[in-house]
């Protein structure tokens, strides 16, 4: 017999329904067949369990009760919260890290670059000029762009530090109002 046809008939040699001559054929098979006796043993398991289990219908009728009065005595998992301080110094560093494995990699694109700029010096020159000539207001851009990132940074540590402080007058109405 091969374990094609043996598979589907393991079911009715557990439950004893096969015919005599197939229980014999099944189980020379299964002496010869590791695999099919181990299909039997987790057959043997499941039949186990969904004799034990309860029949549908039997949770009772204050199951939601039960459950919400449970989760409020269970106690609260912490939440593990990533520091602002640690979150700001891993992205420096990856952001370094980076940047030198770029530099590393593509160092000699960066000295034939360097190369590039001393050659054409002269023409960067005239391009500047010409750029200048095109757009005088650009010193003035720039230092626009500046003093608003330095807005930009002057109010996020404002707001860093202001959370900061705010942060356990919030804790607390929190914790306040979940007792009540």
């Amino acid at each position: 017999m091969r374990c094609s046809s043996c598979e589907p008939l393991l079911d009715g040699y557990l439950e004893a329904s096969l015919r005599p001559r197939q229980i014999l054929e099944v189980a020379q098979h299964l002496r010869a067949c590791g695999g099919c006796s181990a299909l039997l043993r987790e057959l043997r398991v499941i039949d186990a369990l969904l004799a034990t289990a309860r029949p549908p219908g039997s949770v009772g009728s204050n199951f939601t009760a039960t459950v919400v009065s449970a989760a409020r005595v269970a106690p609260a998992s912490a939440q593990r919260r990533v520091r602002l301080e640690v979150a700001l110094i891993a992205y420096l560093a990856i952001a370094w890290m980076l940047t030198a494995v770029v530099l590393i990699r593509f160092n000699d694109s960066i000295a034939s670059l360097a190369n590039f700029v001393a050659s054409e010096q002269g023409s960067l020159a005239a391009l500047g000029a010409a750029l200048r000539a095109l757009a005088p207001a650009t010193p003035m851009a720039a230092a626009v762009v500046t003093g608003i990132l330095v807005i930009d940074l002057l109010l996020l540590g404002a707001l860093y530090f202001g959370y900061r402080r705010v942060q356990p007058l919030i804790a607390l109405h929190l914790t306040r109002g979940a007792r009540s």
